[in-house]
């Protein structure tokens, strides 16, 4: 063979393997970026926390694009990869160029659950729309319905990518008119159809007996027009009709009679209750709209038994059986109006049922000590003082409460002392109470009720707890007068005193001190409770009060008007 022909084979052979080579190497850089992005593929930045202003209506907001948007992970990655891979040949470039062209995608953005809130918060100054109304007033006149405007959730997400993806600052995004559910038409369909309801009267009958009737006038003004998706429901009101037809019912209607706890000496029995009988609405009401779309206008009527809100079996369950607590106070020197005011207070407290875990608020159950509810003019204490105050005496009905629920062993809420001694109370045992101030609240931790009964004469006040014997027993210490201070002379502000004015109250020259005194509980021989409470009563000297315009040489308290 020559050897030139030797030679080209040659040639050949190499230039053949070098291409089986490349050929192989690209294969093999396939193979490799097969389940990779193509080299050049990138990811273009996103900065969801760059703020962008959005104007709605005339008015700019900064929104933060990640309020309403968030990147999808596997969408993006699913971009990236198929980035250079729509062509054969535009894949073999990013394969085979060892600096391939950068092939930016864009992330995925995605609109997050809350977009349709910040839609909305975008929208809030926008004309909102109005349904349509039927108001019937002696006639049916409708309110027209009208569209509003507001910014499509999606609408705003897609911009905000957009915004994100090429840096835009800025945007507005177009409005959509939202039309009300309850147009114009549906409440003309709806008054139409009313005409037809109250075209006749509608005579009424109970068991047979005629009683009545109701005019066109009267129907108009019991109807009523419900939303019921796009149209209105036309009927009748149940209590509407229930209250215009309850006087032709009048002799067979009668009231419900709660259960009734009746005090015998130390035991309590229990009245029963007893239902009662009221007109049934929503039949009155059916059967009203029935005879008024029928030929013959007739609606019957019926009652319907009503349950008493306590009936026997819940009082049963009460466990309200037998006298578990008692205390008396005197009232010593006090006048009539002050008796009248304790007598007064005893007779809003007697009676209350507290349930097991419910708290007894005396502010609350007392109301306010005026004299529209009866009170009259007695003393109350300021500072070192006692001036005259409507509902005076009430914080001997306090102290008289606050000393049965200690002795029961119940959790005081809240106590305050008098501001001094005041010596035909127990030492420590007082309590305080002030309309819009001070309050005794405690609570029932027992496993039954609590019935509060009271009991007064012209000299003393008795208030007794019945319920169910918990087997308590309460150990009580008070301990030793410390702290004492000696009277000095108090000051006080009257602003309703002549300007300039100075004038001195004696005082009863009563030393102040502290006093703790302590509790322990027990039921059934076991500590359940141990608590102590202190009271700080103040010294009793002169105390100088001082008209407006005056410079007052200490700490002072101010006079209420009297």
């Amino acid at each position: 063979m020559p050897i030139v022909r030797r030679r080209g084979l040659i040639t050949v052979a190499v230039l053949a393997g070098m291409a089986g080579a490349a050929v192989a190497a690209v294969a093999a850089r396939d193979a490799y970026y097969w389940d990779r992005p193509l080299p050049g593929a990138e990811v273009r930045a996103a900065d969801l926390d760059r703020a962008v202003t959005v104007t709605v209506g005339g008015r700019s907001h900064d929104v933060r694009p990640a309020e309403a948007l968030r990147l999808d992970p596997t969408a993006t990655e699913q971009a990236l990869w198929q980035a250079g891979r729509t062509s054969f040949l535009g894949r073999m470039r990013q394969l085979v160029d060892p600096t391939p062209p950068t092939l930016l995608v864009d992330p995925v953005l995605v609109p997050r659950p809350q977009a349709d809130a910040v839609a909305e918060r975008l929208s809030v100054r926008l004309p909102k729309p109005r349904r349509a109304q039927v108001v019937a007033r002696g006639g049916f006149r409708i309110i027209p319905s009208r569209p509003g405007d507001a910014i499509d959730p999606q609408q705003l997400a897609t911009s905000l990518a957009q915004a994100v993806l090429t840096g835009a600052h800025a945007l507005s995004p177009s409005l959509i008119h939202v039309e009300p559910q309850l147009t114009t038409p549906a409440a003309e369909a709806a008054v139409a159809e009313a005409k037809t309801l109250v075209d006749e009267p509608v005579r009424l009958t109970f068991k047979g007996q005629e009683l009545g009737t109701l005019q066109r006038a009267r129907l108009v003004k019991l109807l009523r027009f419900r939303p019921a998706g796009d149209a209105f429901r036309v009927s009748f009101h149940p209590h509407r009709v229930a209250k215009a037809v309850e006087p032709m019912l009048e002799p067979w209607r009668t009231r419900a009679q709660n259960a009734r706890f009746v005090v015998d000496g130390a035991r309590v029995r229990i009245r029963p209750s007893r239902p009662g009988l009221a007109v049934d609405g929503a039949w009155a009401a059916d059967s009203v709209a029935a005879a008024a779309a029928a030929s013959v206008h007739t609606a019957s009527l019926r009652l319907k038994q009503i349950r008493a809100d306590l009936t026997t079996a819940e009082a049963e369950r009460l466990g309200i059986r037998e006298r578990i607590s008692t205390f008396t106070t005197d009232m010593g020197t006090s006048s009539s109006n002050r008796i009248h005011n304790v007598q007064l207070m005893a007779n809003y407290i007697d009676g209350t049922v507290i349930e097991p875990g419910e708290t007894f608020s005396f502010n609350d159950r007392v109301g306010p000590r005026t004299v529209e509810r009866g009170f009259r003019e007695g003393q109350m204490i300021i500072g070192s003082l006692l001036l005259p105050s409507i509902g005076g005496g009430v914080c001997q009905t306090a102290t008289t409460l606050f000393n049965n629920a200690f002795e029961l062993g119940l959790p005081i809420v809240e106590r305050h002392n008098h501001s001094f001694y005041i010596s035909h109370y127990p030492m420590g045992r007082d309590a305080t109470v002030s309309w819009g101030g001070p309050d005794f609240v405690f609570k029932n931790d027992l496993k039954t009720g609590i019935l509060i009964k009271t009991r007064y004469t012209s000299t003393t006040l008795t208030f007794s707890f019945y319920g169910t014997d918990p087997g308590r027993r309460v150990v009580a210490s008070t301990g030793e007068r410390t702290n004492w201070r000696a009277p000095q002379t108090t000051y006080a502000l009257d602003p309703y005193a002549p300007p300039g004015s100075v004038r001195t109250v004696a005082g009863s020259n009563q030393s102040g001190f502290d006093v703790t005194v302590t509790r322990k509980v027990f039921e059934r021989g076991e500590l359940v409770r141990q608590d102590a409470t202190t009271s700080n009563y103040i010294a009793v000297g002169p105390t100088a009060i001082y008209g407006p315009g005056r410079s007052i040489p200490g700490p002072y308290f101010v006079l209420p008007r009297v």
